[in-house]
C-alpha cells in the first residue's frame, strides 16, 4: 500500500466522526464548551454570524464596544457575494457613514477630522479601552497623535495639562464656537483654575490686562519663561507701558535697578490685582526690604546699609519711616539725585547753606530751623535762646544734617548718630552726645566738649501724634482747625523749676506761642 493510501485508511475514521459532530450541530463553540471552556457573559455576546465564531471574537475584548457592532454589524457593512467569500462593503461613504447614527450640533469652529468627516482619526468603528471609542486617552496621547508633543515639550516651563496631554481640559474634541475649540472665553476658561489671580473684591484693584485676555500676557502651552509669560519682566510689561516708563526714565541721572532687571516690576506690582493703588504688592517698607535687607553693593563700589537690620536694632524713626512711607524721599522708578532721592540734598558732610539745597528736607520741615538765630519757640537744640542748628547748618561750610542725624533710624531721640562717616576713608566720627535736663553737650572729633543749657520754664510739648503725613505729601487734605493742614495739638504746661528729664537736641522748645509753624509735619517737632 502506497504512502497516500496508508493516510487516507488511518484518517478515514476520524473525518467520519468530525461529520458526525456537525451534523448534530456540534460548533466549535459547543465543542468548546464541552471541553470546560469558560462561557462569556451574555450581553457581550454578538452576533453569530460575525463573532461567535473563531474569525472577530477579539472585538469584544475592548473595554469599551461600539454599541451598532455590538447590535448588528450589518449597519455599517453590507455583504456581497456569497457567504463563502466573506466579502463586504461599506453603505455609505468613511465620511458619511458615521453622521448616519451621530449627529452634531453646527458650531462656528469645527476640528478639522470632524469638518473632514474623518471621525475614525480619533474613534475605533469598532470598541477600545477608552470611552468612546478613542483610539488613545484623551487626557494624555490621543491628541498628540496629530499635534505632535515635541512642539511644547522642548519648552523650560510647561501648563499643567499641556504637559500630561490632558488637552480637553480647555478644547472641546468636535466643534466650539469659541476660536481654537475652547470650552468658553479664553479669560472665563483661565479661571476655572486660576480664579483667586481676578477676584473682584471690594478694594481691590485690577490690571486692565486682564480685561484684554490673559493670553496677551501668558502662552496657554509652554514657553521658556516662568509662567508661560511670552516674554519677561521687564519687557513684557513695556510692551504696553513704554510711555509710561519712558516718561519715569527719561533723562534720569539714576535708574532703581529693581526697574531693569530681570522680573524687576513684578518684585513691586502684582500683575494681576492688589488692595493696594499702584498694584503695590505689600505696603512700602515690607516692599522695600524685600530687597534692602541685605547689603548691596553699587556700581560705583558704594554700599548700601542692611536698610531691614538698621530699623529693626534702632527705635527712633525718621517720621516718613514711622508712617511706613519710603517714597516720601526716594523715587521708587527713577530721578536726577543720589540715591534716588527725589529732591536736592546736600551728599556730603560739609555743604555752603541755600535753601535749593535743601528742598528735600523743607518738604516736611519748617526752614526757620536753619534761618532764625533767636531759637526759642523753633528748636530745643540752642543756647539760651541761640538757635545751634543755624549755627551749624546756615554758613559757608556749613554741616549737613547727615553731621548729627541718622536720616532713617537710630537709637537716641531726634535720630541722633552715635558716629558719622568722615572722609573718602569714611572714618566714623563719634559724635558723643549727651543729654540733660537743661540740654546736653558733644565732644566730637572736630571740637572738645561744648555744652548748651536752655532756660526752665513752660515748654511746647511734641504735638500729637496723628499717624498722618503733611497733605501736600500724601495729596489728601486733611482735616484742619487752623488753616495749616493739621489739627494742632494742645500744649502741656509744666510747674515752674521742674525739668523734664534727659531732653535731647530735637525736641520741642519754650516758647510765647504754641501755634505750630505752617506747611510743618505734627511728626517731626521743631528742632
Amino acid at each position: 500500500m502506497g504512502h497516500v493510501s496508508r493516510l487516507l485508511y488511518h484518517s478515514a475514521p476520524l473525518a467520519v466522526l468530525a461529520w458526525t459532530l456537525l451534523s448534530l450541530g456540534f460548533s466549535s463553540e459547543a465543542s468548546a464548551q464541552i471541553a470546560g471552556a469558560k462561557k462569556r457573559p451574555t450581553q457581550q455576546v454578538a452576533p453569530k454570524d460575525c463573532t461567535a465564531s473563531e474569525c472577530h471574537q477579539d472585538i469584544l475584548k475592548h473595554t469599551y464596544v461600539h454599541d451598532q457592532k455590538a447590535a448588528d454589524c450589518a449597519a455599517c457593512h453590507l455583504q456581497i457575494g456569497k457567504v463563502e467569500d466573506h466579502k463586504f462593503a461599506l453603505p455609505a461613504s468613511p465620511e458619511e457613514l458615521c453622521i448616519k447614527c451621530h449627529q452634531l450640533p453646527a458650531k462656528a469652529h469645527g476640528h478639522t477630522p470632524v469638518t473632514e468627516g474623518k471621525c475614525m482619526s480619533c474613534h475605533d468603528p469598532h470598541g477600545s479601552e477608552h470611552k468612546a471609542e478613542l483610539r488613545g486617552d484623551p487626557n494624555k496621547d490621543l491628541c498628540t497623535k496629530c499635534h505632535h508633543k515635541t512642539d511644547v515639550t522642548n519648552k523650560k516651563f510647561v501648563h499643567g495639562p499641556v504637559a500630561v496631554g490632558a488637552c480637553s481640559t480647555c478644547h472641546l474634541p468636535h466643534s466650539s464656537d469659541q476660536p481654537k475649540l475652547l470650552l468658553a472665553t479664553p479669560n472665563a476658561l483661565c479661571v476655572t483654575c486660576h480664579e483667586e489671580t481676578a477676584r473682584a473684591e471690594d478694594g481691590v484693584h485690577l490690571h486692565k490686562a486682564l480685561e484684554e485676555g490673559c493670553v496677551n500676557c501668558h502662552d496657554p502651552h509652554a514657553t521658556d519663561h516662568k509662567y508661560q509669560l511670552v516674554e519677561d519682566s521687564p519687557k513684557l510689561c513695556l510692551s504696553c507701558h513704554q510711555e509710561k516708563f519712558d516718561q519715569m526714565t527719561g533723562g534720569a541721572k539714576v535708574v532703581h535697578q529693581a526697574v531693569s532687571q530681570d522680573g524687576g516690576c513684578t518684585s513691586c506690582h502684582s500683575p494681576h490685582s492688589s488692595k493696594l493703588p499702584g498694584l503695590q504688592r505689600a505696603d512700602e517698607i515690607a516692599t522695600c526690604l524685600k530687597c534692602h535687607d541685605r547689603q548691596i553693593k553699587k556700581a560705583d563700589g558704594k554700599v548700601i546699609t542692611n536698610m531691614a537690620k538698621l530699623l529693626a536694632s534702632n527705635p527712633s524713626k525718621h517720621g516718613p519711616i514711622r508712617d511706613g512711607h519710603c517714597t516720601v524721599c526716594h523715587d521708587p522708578h527713577a530721578g536726577q539725585h543720589f540715591s534716588l532721592l527725589s529732591d536736592d540734598y546736600p551728599p556730603k558732610f560739609y555743604s555752603a547753606f541755600s535753601m535749593d539745597n535743601y528742598k528735600l528736607c523743607f518738604r516736611c520741615h519748617s526752614a526757620d530751623m536753619v534761618t532764625k538765630e533767636n531759637g526759642t519757640g523753633v528748636t530745643m537744640f540752642r543756647d539760651g535762646t541761640k538757635n545751634l542748628h543755624a549755627l551749624h547748618v546756615n554758613k559757608e561750610n556749613g554741616r549737613t544734617c547727615r553731621a548729627c542725624h541718622e536720616v532713617h533710624a537710630s537709637a537716641r531721640p531726634a535720630h541722633i548718630r552715635e558716629a558719622v562717616p568722615y572722609g573718602t576713608s569714611n572714618w566714623m566720627l563719634e559724635i558723643n552726645f549727651e543729654a540733660s535736663e537743661e540740654g546736653g553737650s558733644c565732644s566730637p572729633g572736630c571740637h572738645q566738649v561744648k555744652k548748651y543749657t536752655r532756660p526752665a520754664g513752660p515748654r511746647i510739648q511734641p504735638q500729637q501724634d496723628t499717624g498722618r503725613l503733611p497733605s501736600n505729601l500724601t495729596g489728601k487734605k486733611n482735616s484742619t482747625n487752623d488753616g495749616t493742614g493739621e489739627s494742632p495739638a494742645k500744649p502741656e504746661e509744666k510747674p515752674e523749676g521742674k525739668p523734664d528729664a534727659s531732653p535731647a537736641p530735637g525736641q520741642p522748645a519754650p516758647a510765647e506761642s504754641p501755634a505750630p509753624v505752617p506747611n510743618e509735619t505734627p511728626k517731626e517737632p521743631k528742632r
